[in-house]
């Protein structure tokens, strides 16, 4: 997005010691960092530090203030049962000791028992800097002097958990070195948050099969892609994703990615001269997406507007590839994209799909999408338009979703996103390169994912749009830099199914979302449900505001907020109580 330009280059080895594990999944080694492990001297010891890094972005070289009251502290989460609650803990060391190993305990209250997991955070290479982002499965891992290791806590609150306070431990020991532990608060309120499939979030982050087949060496589209597809997919859906990423042609951005985006539709012209389309892939990926993964509500069909603005097709009677124009405005851009639409919108229609199915379009002149409308309106009248834009224009109203940056989607929408909430329509925002804060880059504060989350709620848009959830750049586990896009710009997740720190601290915004929007659904319990209500969506909207977004406060207001919320639901609660 935000018109890059493309230009590959070599990633770089890391120039720092690192370690390597394999995954029986992965092609390529996972590289971590450790400081080189010198044998202590005989009677030297190791020690190792605990204390809760909720909100730091651990890095390389960065000193932790580990002074006594956060060593002796506690990490206490809350949460709503439904609800996954997690956090970032770092261990330190002193002295030299190796094969660090984690653990915890389930979480107790009397006889009540909630499962926890603890894993460690690897590091990889973030520009300048080498970050622990990377969360995968493992619990044990190679340590050294000087290297902070991130840790990272989760629990998914039972739907039928009994409220209360749960406590359990996490402990950390390494060879040479006696274990630490750090104790966890964990309070469980009475509220319930619905599963994901039920989320009302508008999640649109676009996916990148190819990029899976690559990276893992793989055939596209062959049993074993779709299989290592599956577990990466289920995360996102797990998110409250509603939006499959599909391509009608060769890669529309004019390639911005490691991986290009090649078409899921096979454009054919017979030896009759008559054009040809086969939906094979496309199909075998709706039908994963939708009926496997349960990703359901829009198919974002890319692009009838590419930006090199071109088809391929193959000639069967030349047996060769060709290009065909299609410049909107032209009579050629009719010729090529009416009779598509026309066999696109039959076939959809016969599949089920042709309600969800929209035309998606990347930040194009208005004059271009115009014209895209015109046709789909003609050719294909089920489908719809789903646009990013810089900015609300003229067409904002027409389009029945649009998704402005970041720095143009705060309540100056005002009157019209209400209109467009009662025709139906759908309104989120995104981020991409721009800003550099609030966003998801590796070197992002983790509260600045939250954050966007609270956004969505706070200005009654209905969701977050992002260009890449998995488009890798040639190592990711050993560097997140590609081109000149921010750090990280290019992907949330990691190969192999492995989460980030930025990944779930974003679905912890989305969480906070759909509680806001529980929330607001009861103020017709009463007047006085109403009043509670309509005070928390004011203290909100004070805070997460365009102007907000770019002072250097987003872990304070994800604190205060998150206040704001359980503050609410407790006068909600009260209220009921006390009604007649």
């Amino acid at each position: 997005m935000l018109l890059r330009s493309f230009l590959l280059y070599g990633v770089g080895v890391l120039g720092v010691a690192a370690a390597f594990a394999q995954n029986p999944a992965d092609r390529h080694p996972v590289y971590d960092v450790v400081s080189p492990y010198v044998e202590p001297k005989a009677g030297q010891k190791g020690a190792l530090r605990i204390a809760p890094a909720v909100d730091k972005r651990l890095c390389v070289g960065d000193a932790y203030p580990f002074d006594a009251a956060e060593v002796a502290g506690v990490l206490k989460l809350n949460g709503w049962r439904g609800e996954r609650c997690s956090g970032q803990v770092a261990v330190g060391v002193e002295g030299d000791i190796t094969a660090l190993q984690v653990s915890c305990s389930p979480l107790r209250m009397g006889a009540e028992s909630i499962p926890a997991t603890v894993r460690t955070i690897r590091y990889t290479k973030a520009g300048k800097v080498i970050t622990a982002d990377v969360i995968g499965n493992e619990s044990r891992c190679e340590h050294g002097k000087g290297v902070l290791r991130g840790v990272w806590y989760e629990v998914n609150i039972p739907h039928d958990a009994v409220p209360g306070v749960y406590r359990g431990t996490i402990t950390a020991v390494g060879a040479g070195a006696q274990a630490v532990q750090l104790p966890i608060e964990l309070e469980v309120e009475a509220a319930q948050l619905p599963p994901a499939s039920d989320w009302k979030i508008h999640l649109d982050l676009w996916q990148h099969p190819q990029a899976v087949a690559r990276w893992h060496d793989v055939e596209p589209w062959s049993p074993e892609h779709f299989a290592i597809m599956r577990p990466l997919m289920q995360r996102l859906a797990q998110a409250g994703q509603k939006c499959i990423t599909c391509t009608l042609l060769d890669e529309a951005w004019n390639g911005q990615t490691f991986d290009w985006f090649p078409s899921m539709v096979r454009w054919v012209r017979g030896k009759d001269g008559v054009m040809r389309y086969d939906y094979t892939v496309l199909d075998a990926w709706i039908h994963f997406m939708h009926d496997e993964i349960g990703i359901r509500e829009q198919i974002s069909c890319y692009s009838m507007l590419p930006w090199h603005l071109k088809v391929k097709i193959y000639d069967e009677a030349t047996g060769q590839e060709e290009y065909l124009q299609a410049t909107p405005g032209k009579p050629e851009f009719a010729a090529v994209w009416g009779p598509f639409l026309q066999d696109f919108h039959r076939h959809m229609q016969e599949k089920g799909w042709a309600e969800k199915t929209c035309i998606a379009i990347d930040e194009r002149p208005d004059r271009m999408v115009r014209e895209a409308m015109r046709l789909v309106a003609e050719y294909a009248p089920s489908f719809r338009i789903a646009s990013a834009v810089d900015k609300p224009s003229a067409l904002t109203r027409d389009v029945y979703n649009i998704s402005p940056v970041l720095t143009h989607a705060g309540s100056a929408l005002g009157p019209l996103l209400r209109e467009r909430k009662a025709a139906g329509k759908k309104t989120t925002f995104y981020v991409c390169l721009h800003p550099a804060t609030p966003n998801t880059f590796t070197t992002s504060v983790p509260a600045e994912a939250e954050w966007l989350g609270f956004f969505a709620a706070a200005n009654q848009l209905d969701g977050f749009l992002r260009w890449a959830y998995n488009s890798w750049n040639c190592n990711p586990l050993e560097c997140t830099d590609f081109v000149h896009w921010p750090t990280g710009d290019c992907f949330l997740v990691y190969p192999g199914n492995r989460s980030s720190v930025r990944f779930e601290r974003l679905r912890d915004g989305i969480e906070e979302f759909e509680k806001i929007n529980i929330l607001r659904a009861r103020a017709g319990e009463s007047a006085q449900a109403a009043e509670i209500v309509q005070q928390m969506d004011k203290r909100l909207s004070a805070i997460f505001t365009v102007e907000r977004s770019r002072q250097p406060h987003h872990t304070q207001d994800v604190a205060e907020a998150r206040g704001i919320v359980r503050d609410a639901w407790l006068a909600l609660e009260t209220q009921r109580a006390t009604q007649p």
